[in-house]
């Protein structure tokens, strides 16, 4: 049974409590760091799930399709904090509060049955992407924050500073990297502005590191 039908199917006591939302593409969904009571069900649209790492790297972690949720991890521990969650698309979300979800999970085996799938997959997905991050170099954490920043619309705001402080990285080094990079053409600086010359070769460069 997929997660479409499992929504339709909720009792009417359970509908009755879904808050439809609307976000244009580019907007936050779920700002990070913050609490949260509910769970999100996508029904429209794309959205992004970003990361980042203790050293300063934006990482992304899930890319969610219409009829997948996600806010499921933070109900179930109050100790931990959100991820940011962008629209890549225009989306519509259906949110529910914990209360809520807690008494479709007793009535409704099969939603039960989805969200423990769900926190299985995390849990096995953050255990990678923990140990992938551990390796990354100073030139792979440049290219993901660059490519974070292009993601998120931001990009002319980029300063090295900036991007010195997120890599965790001193300018010597930076600069040295970021040279490179433009060296192999993947991107460009100039009057103190970044700018991507090819989002292809940046996201083939970090495939391993991206979730496509």
């Amino acid at each position: 049974m997929d997660f479409k039908d499992i929504v339709n199917d909720a009792s009417t006591s359970i509908k009755k409590e879904f808050i439809y939302r609307r976000y244009k593409k580019g907007s936050l969904i779920i700002h990070p760091h913050e609490q949260n009571n509910y769970l999100y069900i996508l029904i429209t649209g794309r959205a992004e799930v970003y990361r980042q790492s203790y050293e300063g790297a934006m990482l992304s972690l899930y890319i969610y399709d219409s009829y997948s949720c996600f806010g499921e991890i933070e109900i179930f521990n109050e100790k931990i904090k959100t991820l940011g969650v962008i629209a890549k698309e225009n989306c519509e979300t259906i949110a529910i509060h914990k209360t809520k979800v807690y008494e479709w999970m007793k009535t409704d085996f099969n939603f039960n049955f989805y969200i423990i799938k769900q926190l299985a997959s995390k849990l096995t997905l953050s255990s990678d992407t923990t140990a992938k991050l551990s390796l990354l170099t100073v030139k792979d954490r440049i290219l993901l924050s660059i490519h974070n920043h292009y993601k998120i619309g931001d990009l002319d705001n980029l300063t090295k500073q900036i991007l010195s402080n997120e890599v965790c990285a001193p300018i010597r080094s930076l600069n040295r990297s970021i040279a490179q990079c433009i060296n192999e053409g993947v991107i460009s600086y100039k009057d103190k502005k970044f700018s991507i010359n090819s989002i292809e070769e940046i996201e083939q460069y970090l495939e391993n590191f991206l979730l496509k």
